[in-house]
Formats: structure tokens, C-alpha cells, sequence
């Protein structure tokens, strides 16, 4: 009798768990379809600031060779190009400036360098445009008239096929991203490619201590619900993490950062990004969802629902690894590789997330790029060899044309 008390109470928890599991996963995935299908994608309109508007700022320690094929590719007419680095670095057609070791404010890491240069560099353009270190902006010819912009990510492959495939499986979920400007507030943000009006950046400012600083700076921005959002439709390519443990820390970072900053939400979003994050993570449980469907034995509540719902995630989960296939713009076979790993890129995908949920992190964790030129991919990563070729064409003619200046100078 014993023994079957024991076996009912396991079962009954087990099922309890896998249910749960399952309708949070069910939760999110209808609720993604609602801002895709339901209030749709945002209309940008059109370009009303030219690249002249437009102040470009360059976040790094001291990669220095990484920054200038960033540097390299950006057009000319820009307003100004800044390298906002904690060492003093070497970029052509650029202005490095070197945080002080002595600046003092609440802001730590990259938010501290952020705000440093808020504060110490003035901005004569529109907009300030913040770029990661490695982030390529391909065919810029300015943004709309918005307060904030959000730049469209692309990752491109460095060193970890795995950690790839994870990349474009997340660019066919965060194309919600283009929804954002329809709701009152955005549920996070990509500082990789990230513009803001300079009168909004000075008065919400980044002195707040937060690792996940560009998610934080958007909420707070919209606490003024008279201030706009608009998603840029461009090539703002950045590298995937370049090992799977390199990304494992990245999404502990990102998930950390959403759930200590959500008390900035009205209490609806907060639930709503609580859900998401939660619905993340447990995806690296997700192998448990596959027992009752496999062994008969099993009891679940309502099996047939069940089986269905499964089905429904199934779906959903090759679904977003489509269409973030068709996003990347990647060859076929990188699909069908994706297809065949999408269980185990799916869990190493949700890790981070899940070991944010067991143990948060409130460390800034800095994930490393190689040089363009070094990116193995012959295929995947066709236009970073490209671009920096066009910007070491650039410099070489850069440096005829002052050489020639030179020798005219010294023949008169």
C-alpha cells in the first residue's frame, strides 16, 4: 500500500511539473504569435536624419585590431566617429577617447564608460549611435525621426558552429523586435546597434548600476510615455559568442540584468517578462516534456491535451529556427544542419537563461571577438572578409593621397 502511495505521489509530481512546464512554454509562444500576427510589425517611415545627423560611438576595452574594421566600414559623412575605450588604442578615421581610471559615478563597466563620455565629450549631432566593438553597419544612410532607435541585429559566425546555430535560432524569436514600437514599453533592448536622440540620452542619462545597461536605459527612457521607438531595418552584423560557454555566460548576463531591472515595468510587463525569461530558461529542462510522449507507462493529466500542446511547441520550436534561417539569409545547408541539432542548440541556448533563474549574476562578463579577416567561415561570414577589405582599401588610398599631398608640399 505504501509502495503505491509512494508511486501515485511521484507521478502526481511529475506531472505537475511537466504541465507546468509545458502551458508556460504555451504561454509565451501564443503570446509571440499575438505580436507578430495580431498588432504586426512597426512601420519605420521614413529616413528624415542623413548620416551627417548622426554621431557614432564605439564601445571597447582595447580591441583595437576589432574596432578598426568597425571603424573601416561606416561612411564618411558621418558627423563624428568616437572609440570610447578604457585604454588608449590606435583607430584610424576615428577619435579615441580612454575613460580615466578616476571616474567615479553609479553606473560599473560599460555603463560607466557610457556615462563618462555622456558627461565629458559634447555632441553636436541629432543622434548619438552606439555600436559594439565588432559590430559591422552595412549601406547606413540615416534613421527616422524617432527618439529612440533600435538598429536590426545579424550575427555572424566566429569560432563555435554551435553557439551560430544558437544565434539564428534567437534572430527568428527576437524578430518580435520590430513589434516593439507598437507597445508602451519595449521588452528589451540590443546595444549593439542602438541610436538615441541626445537631448533624451542627457536627460534620462546612464548613471544607474545595471550589467544589462541598454535594456535598463529603455525602460527608464519610457517612463515618458511621450517619447518614441523606432526598428531600423539595416545590416547591423555582429559576431556570435565565439564558444558555447562564452554564450552560456552572455544569456546568464542578459537574464540577470531583465529580472533585477524589471521593477522599472509597470506591473503587467514585469509578469509578462517574468513569464518570457521563465519560459527561456526552462526550455533547458525541455527533455522532460519528451517522457510521457515516449513511455507509455507514464501518467500525465489529460494525455491527449497534453500530446497535443507538445505537438504545438514542436512546431513552434522548428518554426522559429525557419525563420531565423530565413532572416540570417544563410545557405541551405546551414538550415538543414540547424534542423537536425535544433533539440540540443535549443537547450544550450536556454542554459545561461536557466542558470540566471538558479543563480543570478550581477557581473559584467565580457565576450571576446577575433578580427574579421580571422573568421573561418568561407560562406557565412562572407561579408566580414569583405568589409574589411573595403576598409584596408580605404586606408591605403587614405594613405596615397596624403602621401602625395606630402610630396607636393615639399616639390613646392
Amino acid at each position: 500500500m505504501n509502495n503505491i502511495l509512494l508511486w501515485l505521489t511521484v507521478d502526481f509530481g511529475y506531472s505537475v511539473i511537466v504541465w507546468t512546464i509545458l502551458l508556460i512554454f504555451f504561454i509565451a509562444t501564443v503570446y509571440w504569435l499575438f505580436e507578430m500576427l495580431v498588432v504586426g510589425r512597426a512601420s519605420c517611415g521614413p529616413l528624415e536624419y542623413g548620416p551627417e545627423d548622426v554621431e557614432v560611438r564605439i564601445m571597447t576595452i582595447d580591441a583595437e585590431s576589432v574596432v578598426q574594421a568597425t571603424v573601416d566600414v561606416l561612411p564618411d559623412n558621418l558627423s563624428a566617429v568616437r572609440v570610447i575605450a578604457e585604454r588608449d588604442i590606435n583607430i584610424q578615421r576615428a577619435t579615441v577617447h580612454a575613460v580615466p581610471d578616476d571616474f567615479v559615478c553609479e553606473a560599473t563597466r560599460k555603463g560607466r564608460a557610457i556615462e563618462w563620455a555622456r558627461q565629458q565629450i559634447p555632441c553636436e549631432a541629432e543622434y548619438v549611435l552606439y555600436l559594439d566593438e565588432d559590430t559591422l553597419l552595412e549601406d547606413f544612410e540615416g534613421l527616422p525621426d524617432a527618439d529612440l532607435i533600435q538598429l536590426s541585429e545579424h550575427p555572424i559566425r566566429s569560432d563555435s558552429w554551435l553557439a551560430y546555430l544558437a544565434e539564428i535560432f534567437r534572430m527568428g524569436f527576437q524578430y518580435e523586435q520590430a513589434t516593439f514600437p507598437r507597445f508602451r514599453y519595449p521588452m528589451y533592448a540590443w546595444g549593439g546597434g542602438f541610436a538615441i536622440r541626445k537631448t533624451v540620452e542627457d536627460q534620462v542619462t546612464w548613471n544607474v548600476n545595471s550589467v544589462t545597461e541598454d535594456t535598463n536605459f529603455i525602460w527608464r527612457a519610457f517612463e515618458d510615455s511621450s517619447r518614441d521607438l523606432a526598428f531600423l531595418r539595416v545590416r547591423a552584423m555582429n559576431q556570435a559568442p565565439p564558444s558555447v560557454r562564452e554564450m552560456i555566460h552572455q544569456r546568464r548576463r542578459w537574464i540577470s540584468g531583465a529580472a533585477n531591472d524589471s521593477h522599472l515595468l509597470p506591473y503587467r510587463y514585469q509578469i509578462l517578462s517574468l513569464l518570457r525569461n521563465a519560459a527561456w530558461g526552462l526550455v533547458f529542462l525541455s527533455p522532460l516534456l519528451l517522457i510521457p510522449v515516449v513511455t507509455p507507462f507514464s501518467v500525465v493529466f489529460s494525455p491527449e491535451l497534453y500530446l497535443l500542446l507538445f505537438q504545438f511547441q514542436l512546431i513552434g520550436l522548428f518554426g522559429w529556427a525557419i525563420l531565423g534561417y530565413w532572416y540570417s539569409g544563410e545557405r541551405l545547408r546551414v538550415l538543414l544542419l540547424l534542423l537536425v541539432t535544433i533539440p540540443l542548440v535549443a537547450v544550450i541556448h536556454a542554459a545561461g537563461a536557466f542558470w540566471a533563474i538558479v543563480s543570478p549574476t550581477t557581473n559584467f562578463r565580457v565576450t571576446r571577438k577575433v578580427t574579421p579577416t580571422k573568421v573561418k567561415d568561407e560562406d557565412a561570414a562572407q561579408v566580414i572578409p569583405a568589409a574589411a577589405q573595403t576598409g584596408q582599401n580605404r586606408r591605403t588610398e587614405m594613405e596615397t593621397e596624403t602621401a602625395e599631398n606630402s610630396d607636393s608640399s615639399s616639390e613646392t
